[in-house]
């Protein structure tokens, strides 16, 4: 099932691609999985991402010619940065909200605002191997989404917390997270105090942050197109107003509308 899409909307990191001018992704949205995407954070830049808050966990494997591992990571609750080996090949899997997959001895509240790493064989023993063989992103995506199709397999069984959890997010992404506990509460008959377990038991984070996270990635998209006011988009996102928008837009992504604006400016300047 996919859940990460609503009216084209794409939970993104969008500081990532601007990390290193080779920079590739590819769209999944499929077996869980969102998008995988890789890039080499090259001598004399800085190897710190900005991360932001996006609901959604990612895998990480970093590969040079001497050695490869892999760290699984959590949302962030703020802007926060999020460090990279220099040198060294980043290729990364983006899981859709709701759908990653975690060793068993690892909680998804393990992972919140924290990377943690995964020994390789969980992936099968031959990964090492495999990942070294590989020249470009789609033989990267090939060998770990087999894997992980593997692993998914493993655990079919689908529980009643599950469906209800599945419901509570789609029903946050088409109100485009302007929705409340209060509201799915009435809506499926449980109280509030059960659907935020239900819901953390997967996220790691309640129905409310998560449709806050939510919320922001929308103002991201919007302010993506290029096509709104922030007046507009704040209206539309369903904030006080705008400097109730902007305040919680430099939170989580540690920068203004303003200077947004003008690094997307400067992105669309060196690709023309």
């Amino acid at each position: 099932m996919n859940m990460d899409m609503k009216d084209n909307l794409i939970l993104q990191q969008p500081f990532l691609s601007r990390c290193s001018e080779d920079f590739e992704s590819l769209c999944i949205n499929q077996e869980g999985i969102s998008s995988v995407y890789e890039f080499t954070a090259e001598g004399g830049q800085t190897p710190d991402v900005q991360a932001v808050p996006d609901g959604v966990v990612d895998l990480m494997f970093h590969i040079s010619d001497s050695d490869i591992h892999c760290v699984i990571g959590g949302t962030v609750l703020r802007f926060k940065r999020w460090p990279m080996e220099e040198g060294t090949v980043h290729f990364g899997v983006r899981f859709q909200a709701g759908e990653c997959i975690l060793p068993e001895e690892m909680d998804i509240q393990d992972i919140i605002n924290d990377d943690l790493e995964i020994d390789l064989r969980w992936f099968g023993d031959d990964m090492e191997e495999r990942l070294a063989d590989c020249t470009n992103l789609k033989e990267r995506s090939d060998a770990v989404r087999s894997s992980l199709r593997r692993l998914r397999n493993q655990d079919k069984a689908v529980r009643s917390t599950e469906c209800l959890e599945q419901y509570v997010r789609k029903r946050i992404f088409d109100s485009r997270g302007i929705l409340s506990i209060r509201q799915l509460s009435q809506e499926t008959g449980y109280s509030e105090c059960y659907l935020r377990r239900a819901f953390s038991r997967i996220h790691g984070i309640s129905p409310k942050m998560f449709a806050t996270f939510l919320r922001f990635q929308y103002v991201l998209h919007m302010m993506n197109q290029g096509q709104r006011t922030l007046e507009e988009i704040a209206l539309e996102c369903g904030y006080y107003d705008q400097s109730h928008m902007i305040k919680e837009f430099k939170k989580f992504s540690g920068t203004t509308p303003e200077q947004y604006y003008r690094m997307i400016s400067r992105k669309k300047s060196i690709k023309k």
